[in-house]
C-alpha cells in the first residue's frame, strides 16, 4: 500500500523532552513524599501522565495536592525553554519530506506547541496538525489518536506511516492499521512484529 502521509509521535521522536519531564517528576515525587525506583524511567517512558501521577499517589499513600499538575507544568516549561533540542535528524527529515504530516501524541497540544516552538520545528506543522490524546479522549496504546491524525490529514489510515519510539505508541499505530516505523537509535527494540526499525529519522526517507 503506498504511503501518502506521515504521522509522527512527539516526545522521543521529534523532540526529547521526556527525560526532562521524567526527571522533574522524580524530583517532585520525592519532594511530595513518594519513593522513586531505579526502573521508573523505562516503566513510564511513553506512558500517559495520569498513570504516572496515580503511581506517585499510591507510593505516598494519599492524593497529590490540587496544584501539583500546575506546578509541574510551570517547572516543565521553564526547563524546556532553557534546554530542549530537536531529535537528531528531525529538521533534516521534515525539510526534505514531500508528504503531508501530523503529530499524534499523548501530550496536550500546549505541550507540543511549547516543545516544537523551542526547537524550531513548529514551522513544519499547523496547530490543526497537532493531535492530542487529551482531545481524542483515548491514549496510546489505543489507536484513537492515530486515527484522528489520519482524519485531520484526510488520508486513509492504511495509507499513513507512523514514526514512534515507545512500545505503547508502536502498539497503537499497529492497531490503527498503519505502516509503522520504530525509531530505535540505540538498538533496544530488536525485531518487532508489524513494524520496521529505523536507527535515525532521515532513514525514513528511504522507505517513502
Amino acid at each position: 500500500m503506498p504511503i501518502d502521509a506521515v504521522i509522527f509521535d512527539h516526545d522521543g521522536t521529534l523532540v526529547d523532552s521526556e527525560p526532562i519531564t521524567l526527571t522533574l517528576l522524580a524530583e517532585m515525587a520525592i519532594e511530595y513524599g513518594a519513593t522513586v525506583h531505579e526502573d521508573d524511567y523505562e516503566r513510564f517512558k511513553g506512558a500517559e501522565l495520569k498513570v504516572v501521577l496515580t503511581e506517585i499517589e499510591q507510593r505516598r499513600g494519599k492524593r497529590l495536592p490540587s496544584d501539583f499538575l500546575h506546578i509541574l507544568r510551570e517547572r516543565q516549561a521553564e526547563r524546556i525553554r532553557a534546554g530542549l533540542e530537536a531529535m537528531p535528524g528531525a529538521d533534516e527529515l521534515l525539510r526534505a519530506l514531500q508528504l503531508p504530516a501530523a503529530v499524534a501524541s499523548n501530550a496536550p497540544v500546549a505541550k507540543m506547541q511549547l516543545c516544537l516552538g523551542a526547537t524550531g520545528l513548529d514551522q513544519y506543522f499547523t496547530n490543526e496538525q497537532l493531535v492530542s490524546a487529551y482531545d481524542v479522549g483515548e491514549w496510546k496504546p489505543q489507536p484513537g489518536v492515530f486515527l484522528a491524525a489520519a482524519a485531520v490529514l484526510d488520508i486513509a489510515p492504511e495509507r499513513c506511516a507512523v514514526v514512534e519510539d515507545s512500545a505503547p505508541g508502536i502498539a497503537g499505530a499497529i492497531a490503527a492499521g498503519m505502516t509503522v516505523f520504530a525509531l530505535d537509535p540505540h538498538g533496544e527494540f530488536g525485531a518487532i512484529d508489524g513494524a520496521t526499525t529505523i536507527s535515525g529519522l532521515p532513514e525514513l526517507l528511504e522507505h517513502l
